[in-house]
């Protein structure tokens, strides 16, 4: 077997490896470069357009790929809500005023809450609207 032959082989499935371990396609590149520069090889050019070869395929297939399938993995992986984000549109009831700011109890934890409606007295039912930094915006359910 050829030395160049070796080398093609052991960077593109090195890379192969390394992307299969770490899952973010950012190696796979490397592989269809080497695969590249084994072509060239077999068609008989130097080890400058091999290793020539192998940078720019590796170049154009990272710079046109990898955000491609960034973007298609980003669409189809489905996000996991926060906790915080899983309260919004529960209606609680709270054992406190409420006038502009206070801090209740929701499922054992305590939230610093925002009203964003009218004042809340202690035994008002609300509902969570929204999230504002780390305060979870309220509103009396009428």
């Amino acid at each position: 077997m050829n030395n160049s032959l070796i080398l093609w082989i052991i960077i593109g499935a090195v890379a192969l490896v390394a992307d299969l371990i770490t899952s973010v396609f950012l190696f796979v590149w490397f592989t269809i470069g080497s695969i590249a520069a084994i072509i060239a090889m077999s068609l008989g050019y130097s080890m400058t357009v091999q290793v020539i070869t192998f940078v720019s395929v590796s170049a154009v297939f990272m710079a046109v790929g990898y955000p491609l399938i960034k973007e298609t993995i980003k669409k189809t992986v489905k996000k996991t809500p926060t906790m915080e984000q899983s309260y919004i549109g529960r209606k609680v009831t709270v054992d406190e005023e409420v006038m502009e700011k206070a801090i209740i109890k929701i499922n054992g934890i305590y939230w610093t809450v925002k009203n964003i409606g009218e004042p809340v007295k202690k035994g008002d039912s609300v509902e969570i609207c929204d999230i504002e930094g780390n305060k979870l915006l309220i509103k009396k359910i009428k």
